[in-house]
C-alpha cells in the first residue's frame, strides 16, 4: 500500500502571529498595520511621546531602547523581530531567537531622492508585505488619506503666515524643524511656508537659541510636545521672547507630542493636531 503525502512545494509560509518591535518607529508602524506587537521598549514613554497607535494591552516592555532585554524577548517566543538599523549589531543574537528584519521609514534608497512622505509610504507597504498584511496597508492608507484631507479642509482658510515649528529643550534652546523635516513635508502639502530657512540635520531639525526665532517676526510659532508647552509658558515671560510680535499678538500655539521621525503614523497625527491648533479649534 502506498501513501500520498500533500506536496509542500510553493506552499505559503504562514504570516507571523507574534511580532516583537525593538524600537518606537517599528512598533508605531506595525501597530498601524494592525499587527500583534508583543514587545516594545520604554512602553510608558512610548505612550507619552509617540501616543498613537496605542500599544496593545498585552505588550511587554523590553526596557531601554538602547539595551533591549533579550532574555525577556527570548522567553516570549516571537515569530518575527523588527528593528531599526541603529540596532543592526544585535541581529546575530536576534536571529537565534526569531527571524529579524530592519525597518526605517526615513532611509531613502531611491536614486531620485523622493520626498519623505512618499518614501515612508513605500517603506510601510514593504513592511506590510513582509508581515503578510497587504490589505491592512490598503486600509491604513485609506484612513491616512482621509485624515490628511480633513486637515487640509481645516486649513483651507489659513491666513498664509509662515510657521516656526519648534520643540523647546529649555527656556533658552529649541529644536527648530526645517525644510526636509517630516513636519514640513506635510506643511508643503498644505502650502504653509516654514519660517526657518537655516541648515538642518538628516531629520530636518537644528538646535538653536530661542532668540533666533526673531528672524521672521510676522510668523506663527507652533510648539510640539507637552514638555515644550510648559517650557514655552516660562519662555514667553522673558523680555526677549515677550517682545516678539507673534507673542504679543497671540500667534504662539502648542500641540502634544509627535514623533518627528515616525513615518506616516506620525505624519497623520501631526496633520490632525497642527491643523486644529493653527485654526484655533479644539482637537477631539
Amino acid at each position: 500500500m502506498s501513501f500520498a503525502f500533500p506536496s509542500t512545494a510553493g506552499a505559503r509560509k504562514p504570516p507571523p502571529q507574534q511580532i516583537a518591535a525593538l524600537d518606537w518607529t517599528s512598533a508605531q508602524n506595525l501597530l498601524a498595520l494592525g499587527a500583534n506587537v508583543i514587545t516594545l521598549p520604554e512602553r510608558t514613554r512610548y505612550g507619552e511621546r509617540v501616543v498613537e497607535p496605542e500599544a496593545l494591552p498585552h505588550t511587554h516592555d523590553l526596557g531601554l531602547r538602547s539595551e533591549p532585554n533579550l532574555e525577556l524577548l527570548d522567553s516570549l517566543f516571537p515569530d518575527l523581530i523588527v528593528l531599526h538599523p541603529e540596532l543592526d549589531m544585535l541581529r546575530p543574537e536576534l536571529n537565534a531567537i526569531a527571524p529579524a528584519i530592519l525597518f526605517d521609514p526615513d532611509a531613502n534608497d531611491d536614486p531620485q531622492r523622493i520626498d519623505r512622505l512618499t518614501n515612508a509610504r513605500i517603506k510601510l507597504e514593504r513592511l506590510a508585505g513582509k508581515i503578510a498584511r497587504p490589505s491592512a496597508f490598503s486600509s491604513y492608507m485609506n484612513a491616512y488619506e482621509a485624515g490628511i484631507s480633513e486637515a487640509a479642509a481645516r486649513l483651507r482658510d489659513y491666513d498664509g503666515r509662515a510657521v516656526y515649528i519648534v520643540t523647546l529643550l529649555d527656556t533658552r534652546r529649541a529644536l527648530v524643524f526645517g525644510k526636509n523635516s517630516l513636519f514640513q513635508s506635510l506643511f508643503d502639502q498644505f502650502s504653509i511656508e516654514n519660517a526657518w530657512d537655516g541648515p538642518t540635520s538628516f531629520y530636518g531639525h537644528a538646535t538653536i537659541t530661542i532668540d533666533a526665532l526673531a528672524q521672521q517676526p510676522h510668523a506663527r510659532l507652533l510648539s510640539v510636545g507637552r514638555e515644550s508647552r510648559l517650557l514655552l509658558q516660562t519662555a514667553l515671560r522673558s523680555p526677549v521672547i515677550a517682545s516678539l510680535p507673534y507673542v504679543r499678538e497671540n500667534r504662539a500655539v502648542a500641540i502634544d507630542d509627535v514623533l518627528f521621525y515616525g513615518g506616516l503614523p506620525s505624519a497623520r497625527r501631526f496633520a490632525r493636531l497642527a491643523s486644529f491648533a493653527l485654526t484655533e479649534t479644539t482637537a477631539p
